[in-house]
């Protein structure tokens, strides 16, 4: 009988045990919110189309990965040409994020970086085509706080001879 309530009371708290929550991870680096914040600012920016107050929000070190079909990754004068071409070429830029996201590093770590995806509009310069591009964009940031690097993944090359389509 002993035994047999003792095999109940170690089964019993097994179950217990096995139930029970497991602790709190931490969700998030505590640089997750003030580059959040950072990443917003610079879609915000470029909006509405004020590449010059981008400027500080990014590394003079940053490496930029383009949405272009056989694209090299660029450096800051790419990147900054880069916005400045969109922006020339387009009125109206638009960027609906849908949700942003905290990044991991390569082993699941969670560790500042930022993610969104969403949808951009805009309408072309030339031929007045409106675009319209769902996106995923990743930005890592530097000690200082700025963009080092930046993932654009979307079809850029498919938008661009969108934009300039002609209606015939």
């Amino acid at each position: 009988m002993k035994k047999s309530f003792l095999i109940y009371v170690c089964v019993f708290s097994l179950f217990i045990i096995s139930c029970q929550q497991a602790p709190k991870v931490v969700d998030t680096n505590p640089n997750y919110e003030k580059n959040l914040a950072t990443a917003k600012k610079f879609f915000e920016l470029f909006n509405s189309e004020d590449l010059d107050a981008q400027i500080p929000l990014i590394c003079p070190g940053v490496t930029h990965y383009p949405p272009f079909y056989g694209s090299e990754p660029g450096k800051y004068d790419e990147f900054i040409a880069a916005g400045k071409g969109w922006m020339d070429n387009f009125d109206e830029i638009t960027y609906n994020a849908e949700v942003w996201l905290p990044g991991t590093d390569s082993l699941g770590v969670l560790n500042g970086s930022v993610r969104t995806y969403g949808n951009w509009s805009a309408k072309n310069t030339a031929s007045g085509n409106v675009i319209s591009n769902r996106a995923y964009h990743s930005f890592e940031f530097n000690g200082a706080g700025q963009i080092h690097e930046l993932r654009d993944y979307f079809d850029g090359s498919g938008l661009m001879a969108a934009a300039m389509a002609t209606n015939e």
